[in-house]
């Protein structure tokens, strides 16, 4: 059992080499679980990665009626929602249960959530939110920490909604809202991510018709019917491929990621292109050799996609301590990210802070230490500092890992990492935990 005593011991300095599969999206199905609850009968999904916010996204369901089954990499929904409000227990473990909001206006035209948790990466406001709520007629205020929605006019008329910055959660809940909806709603400046095609993808195979997810303008148009599960795959998980494209990349290693959309990671692998790795795609699978290669610099600018995703701002500025020259970092979308930079100082790293943005001179040389993560990417960037530093480092906060990444210890061993979860009150080496 992984718990805050646990450690991750590693042994740095050596390329990672072989092959990784990615699993499902994690910000995907954490969204698509919502969207499938608005259906009746019998929904399944598939390719669903084994993280732990999945135990509690199964725990936020119950409350309100409805059963989920995780079995082999599959989640099975099933039951009808019976009742709008949710208790503080599991909502504030998770980012996306934000998306309840959404799911029971629908279905009620009435919630009652808490505020959301999730990484403690800054400032994470959900006044886009409600302000969408606001436009379909529902009256929205926040009371000891929980948030109390009620439609004035229900069922909703569709509503034409211009989003003052591409939120991913807020164009979600647009969505989720619109399509319980008598007419049209257009959503502009629409987040483009991945993830929002995803859930639409699902939405119409269950009855509605969503069109232009993926670009800044949607059009939802309500069935007028009831909507029926289905059967849908999650797409593979971009944030993972990011993660072993800079890992394998910055060991001076050489590797294959299957089960990949490159489309979706083409920021990363013109990052690592540009810098001198070489990189090659074929179909779902990406092959990345930066053995014998001079790494030049980077410059990277955390944006809303297409651009460079934010989560994976804490490996760009990992991997430019192996770029020669100076490299700048920036992220303007939450420059909390940064926080990994003060744990990683122990190991002798420097860099010079500007608002929102860091230089690093490369190349550094790291020595192994002990370090500890408070959110998921954070952990796993540490994780990639010490593989790449000489001598032992022992890293905490791998509870993080587990609510993002699928079977990630066992991958970096199949990569050849040499790493060992330890335990502080029990010396004995202890296997993964595994959610699925």
């Amino acid at each position: 059992m992984i718990n805050s005593k646990t450690y991750l011991q590693v042994n740095g300095g050596n390329p990672l080499m072989g092959e990784v599969e990615v699993s499902g999206s994690k910000n995907s199905v954490l969204a698509l679980i919502p969207a499938m609850c608005l259906g009746e009968g019998v929904g399944k999904l598939t390719h669903v990665s084994g993280i732990s916010d999945i135990d509690a996204m199964k725990e936020i369901l119950s409350e309100i009626g409805i059963q989920m089954i995780c079995e082999n990499n599959n989640v099975e929904i099933k039951g009808e929602m019976v009742y709008s409000e949710l208790s503080k227990q599991y909502v504030s473990k998770i980012r996306a249960s934000n998306l309840f909001l959404g799911v029971l206006l629908a279905k009620f035209g009435m919630a009652s959530v808490p505020l959301p948790g999730g990484d403690k990466i800054g400032n994470r406001p959900i006044d886009i939110h409600l302000d969408v709520f606001n436009k379909f007629g529902i009256e929205t205020e926040i009371i000891e920490g929980c948030v109390k929605c009620k439609a004035t006019q229900f069922p909703y008329k569709g509503q034409k909604i211009f989003l003052r910055f591409p939120s991913v959660g807020a164009t979600e809940n647009a969505m989720l809202v619109a399509s319980s909806a008598t007419s049209e709603t257009i959503i502009y400046n629409a987040a483009m991510e991945p993830e929002i095609v995803d859930m639409a993808t699902l939405l119409n195979s269950m009855g509605v018709k969503i069109t232009g997810a993926g670009t800044p303008v949607i059009h939802i148009m309500p069935s007028g019917k009831k909507l029926n599960r289905t059967i849908h795959e999650v797409i593979p998980d971009r944030l993972e491929v990011g993660t072993f494209l800079f890992m394998i990349a910055a060991s001076k290693g050489s590797g294959i990621i299957r089960n990949t959309n490159p489309d979706h990671v083409m920021s990363v692998i013109t990052i690592l292109s540009d810098s001198g790795a070489k990189i090659e795609i074929k179909e779902k699978d990406i092959i990345v050799d930066a053995t014998n290669c001079e790494l030049k610099s980077i410059n990277v600018d955390a944006l809303p996609y297409p651009g460079f995703p934010t989560d994976l701002q804490p490996f760009a500025t990992v991997y430019a301590i192996n770029c020669k020259g100076k490299s700048f970092v920036k992220d303007v979308i939450f420059p909390v990210r940064f926080n990994h930079l003060f744990e990683m100082s122990r190991m002798g790293m420097l860099y010079t802070s500007m608002p929102s943005q860091v230089a690093i001179h490369g190349i550094q040389k790291l020595n192994g230490t002990t370090m500890e993560g408070t959110d998921i990417r954070m952990s796993a960037a540490l994780v990639m500092a010490a593989l790449i530093a000489d001598g032992e480092s022992k890293i905490y906060g791998l509870e993080h890992i587990l609510r993002g990444y699928d079977n990630f210890f066992q991958k970096l061993l199949d990569l050849g990492a040499d790493i060992t979860i330890m335990n502080e009150e029990d010396p004995e080496e202890i296997p993964e935990a595994k959610c699925m």
